[in-house]
């Protein structure tokens, strides 16, 4: 139940940084004010959704989703000291969750493929 309240919490945040970030770039006053309440609901729902695992692949990859979100409180203050490079640290935040979210997949999927093999190899074994 809990896991479903963050993960709610996140899309919100998600989506509240996406609608912003457009607000902000179209010069809209309070838009830095929603982002930055994005920004707190990202990191909150990432700050509670950690791996608790033993793979140290695993846990790097999360540390880098933490760290990512991280660098969205440095957005947040670049803007709303008026900095505009606040959009390309956006690109590279937008970038490490990406390539975060496509390496815990094919690491997942990797894991399940080797653990069905073992698991096939060892039936056909006892069958014969």
């Amino acid at each position: 139940m809990l896991k479903k309240v963050y993960n709610v919490l996140f899309m919100l945040g998600a989506i509240l940084v996406l609608v912003s970030s457009v607000l902000v770039m179209e010069n809209v006053l309070w838009g830095k004010y929603v982002f930055a309440a994005g920004t707190a609901m990202f990191i909150v729902s990432r700050m509670r959704s950690t791996y608790e695992g033993e793979d140290f692949r695993l846990k790097r990859l999360n540390r880098l989703y933490f760290l990512s979100s991280l660098f969205m409180l440095g957005i947040s203050y670049m803007q709303f000291k008026g900095l505009k490079s606040w959009v390309a640290v956006l690109l590279m935040v937008a970038l490490t969750e990406l390539y975060v979210a496509v390496r815990i997949s094919w690491y997942e999927k990797e894991n399940k493929e080797k653990d069905g093999s073992s698991e096939s190899d060892g039936s056909e074994s006892d069958g014969k």
